[in-house]
């Protein structure tokens, strides 16, 4: 199950705010060293604004093992903010209908089995997102096999590889009808829908 919150909803779901921080805290400035602000054990940046919407998966206990950030493109956003040199085959998008997935990450001390599924269900539960709320597209950075591996047709590539926090990265965009990593379901048997919103929130996407 994926669940997915905002500020506003936040208080729905325990402590997934904090637990998704630390898990960024634990993958970006623990494992991978890089300077991002943090602070008492949780990772956080100037984007984690009201406009932020958090898609975790937690285990038996609560924990946030696996997360995905949409960012809407008509506000500051990352791709925009730190890395435009990246995008140079279209204009930076600012539009309601194009939202950047950030913060992409994996407690990879789970085991082998359990990691692997986390991210197709992420996925899975972007894709859900967009299509209850209209957005039809995702664009984002990432490891160019990575992307490759789990989305396998239907991306756009904005522009060529560059050094991106020390990894070989590239700007992308993907169409929503793509993003759903339909072999990885089929292998992993993800087949019902994965998403769980707050009630008041799935009463907007109905209307």
């Amino acid at each position: 199950m994926i669940e997915a919150f905002s500020l506003a909803t936040a208080h729905l779901f325990q402590d997934a705010l904090a637990s998704q921080a630390r898990l960024r805290f634990h993958v970006f400035v623990k494992r991978r060293q890089l300077t991002h602000l943090h602070f008492d054990g949780m990772e956080y940046d100037e984007f984690d604004t009201p406009a932020a919407v958090y898609l975790v998966w937690r285990d038996t206990n609560s924990i946030v093992r696996g997360l995905i950030r949409l960012l809407p493109t008509t506000r500051p956003y990352m791709l925009q903010s730190y890395w435009p040199h990246l995008v140079t085959r279209r204009p930076l998008p600012s539009s309601s209908d194009i939202w950047e997935v950030t913060r992409v990450c994996i407690d990879r001390s789970l085991c082998p089995m359990t990691r692997m599924q986390i991210l197709p269900e992420l996925l899975c539960g972007v894709e859900e997102y967009f299509g209850l709320f209209g957005v039809a597209a995702m664009i984002g950075v990432a490891r160019p096999h990575l992307l490759e591996h789990f989305i396998k047709s239907g991306f756009e590539w904005l522009g060529e590889p560059s050094v991106v926090e020390g990894e070989i990265e590239r700007a992308f965009l993907v169409q929503r009808e793509h993003i759903r990593p339909s072999q990885h379901c089929a292998k992993y048997g993800i087949y019902d829908k994965v998403l769980r919103l707050p009630r008041n929130t799935e009463t907007k996407a109905a209307a």
